[in-house]
């Protein structure tokens, strides 16, 4: 059974999980010292951790070790661990993050009887599905691909310009829309399959729609390039406005 204070979390991006599940934890321990090492290049001195762990602060009440990348000197951590596990206070926490939970190892055991334990993975990134969801004007599969694509932090810039180029093929293809598919293809350069995906836009758009769609990115463009605005909040705006 889990014991409170003691959390193990691993997936295959340290800066997501300190981002995503870090914050809780914060809120838990908002009263007391947080102590932070990097396995990678921090010496881990058990004697020391297990004295701050145990030693009152007038200034704060409990003590928070955080180690990352615990699995990178897995010997050092095990000990500190069994020493802090005979004998946990309230209000202290020893938060573990790793790129693995190894269950055959003497600590992924301890880990499995002891600790809360949380697997974070990065979610794929498909900027695809938002283009699709462009196409059929579908404001509601907009707004949820742009914000899975801001949680696994997607460039907004790189995000802007896959929407700003998306509508200039649209454009494009328009002109020609009365040629097949692959004739198409081969006059713009671009693979069918997108040019026949590209075309289900014209069930949704038309030419007067088309051209505001660009002239509302451009002002986008213009926006974007003061600094002055938050670029996810921002782009988010302009993509309600292109679904209306």
């Amino acid at each position: 059974m889990p014991v409170e204070g003691f959390y193990y979390t691993y997936g295959d991006d340290a800066d997501m999980i300190e981002k995503k599940w870090l914050p809780d934890i914060e809120k838990r321990y908002a009263k007391a010292a947080w102590l932070r090492y990097d396995a990678t290049i921090d010496e881990l001195h058990i004697g020391n951790l297990v004295t701050e762990y145990q030693t009152n602060d007038l200034f704060s009440q409990g003590k928070v070790i955080v180690i990352r990348n615990a699995d990178a000197k897995q010997a050092q951590v095990e000990a500190l661990a069994e020493e802090l596990l005979t004998g946990p206070r309230r209000g202290s926490a020893l938060v573990l993050i790793a790129s693995s939970w190894n269950k055959t190892t003497r600590l992924g055991k301890i880990v499995k009887d002891k600790f809360v334990v949380k697997e974070l993975v990065k979610p794929e990134q498909k900027p695809f599905d938002l283009i699709d969801a462009l196409n059929t004007k579908n404001a509601t599969m907009v707004m949820r691909h742009s914000d899975r694509l801001f949680e696994t932090d997607y460039n907004p810039l790189a995000m802007f310009s896959l929407i700003f180029g998306h509508f200039l093929l649209l454009r494009q293809i328009y002109e020609k829309r009365r040629q097949s598919s692959e004739e198409i293809a081969r006059e713009l350069k671009q693979h069918a399959f997108r040019i026949k995906k590209a075309m289900v836009a014209f069930r949704y758009w038309d030419k007067v729609q088309l051209d505001e769609a660009l002239r509302q990115l451009g002002e986008l463009d213009r926006l974007l390039r003061t600094w002055r605005y938050d670029e996810k909040m921002l782009l988010q705006m302009y993509l309600i406005k292109l679904t209306l």
